[in-house]
């Protein structure tokens, strides 16, 4: 790695499935989870493992949650002919994606991006560029996340689950809420907000501002 690193000059070195300890000082960037598949189980598993490494982002390297996956409905190529099965159902999409912004670290793409739906697309713009910064949990739940922004933060509920879930987030004081995937405004919320019934493989992402005095 030494040898590649000084043949490589600046260009940024990404690590895929290497031991974590021994490519310390010789990564740029690194994969924080397995690889992914579109399907629930990859989805699930693989965002679990990229939120709870996120304390390694920026401290040891810029962490990769693998490609976002963004599309829904049946795989065809750029011609619209269908090449696959069905791919996954959007509630999933958006769960991945809001592991992906959660995760703070790098973006890539693994999509045909001519064949993405325009609210595909929409998504994929709203991941770029990403925090640089991993959401805080208050536990391995992984239930609630949050990272600060200017004049707010960002907050990420998730159900990981087969069936629907309460949520209750803690807000900082008088906040303006916004669905960040839809722009739908929420409203303005003093002391916590909830979700009841959360639908199962499902997250929802808010844009948090303070109100202004």
């Amino acid at each position: 790695m030494e040898a590649a690193l000084r043949g490589a000059g600046d260009a940024f070195i990404l690590g895929c499935n290497h031991p974590i300890w021994p490519s310390l000082g010789l990564v740029d960037g690194a994969r924080s989870s397995n690889d992914l598949a579109r399907n629930w189980t990859a989805i699930r598993d693989m965002g679990r493992q990229s939120l709870l490494r996120g304390w390694q982002n920026g401290r040891f390297w810029w962490n990769d949650p693998d490609c976002a996956l963004l599309h829904s409905g049946m795989l065809m190529d750029i011609s619209g002919k269908t090449i696959g099965k069905q791919a996954m159902p959007w509630n999933e999409v958006l769960f991945h994606a809001t592991v992906v912004h959660a995760s703070g670290g790098m973006l890539l793409s693994g999509d045909d991006l001519p064949t993405l739906s325009p609210e595909a697309l929409g998504v994929l713009r709203k991941l770029i560029p990403p925090t640089g910064k991993a959401a805080d949990f208050s536990d391995e739940t992984l239930a609630v996340g949050r990272t600060p922004k200017k004049g707010g933060e960002y907050l990420y509920l998730f159900n990981w689950g087969d069936a629907p879930v309460d949520r209750v987030v803690s807000l900082p004081g008088k906040v303006n809420l916004k669905n960040y995937w839809t722009g739908e405004t929420l409203g303005t919320f003093e002391g916590e907000y909830r979700v009841p019934s959360l639908p199962p493989h499902s997250a929802l992402m808010i844009e948090t501002m303070f109100e202004k005095k």
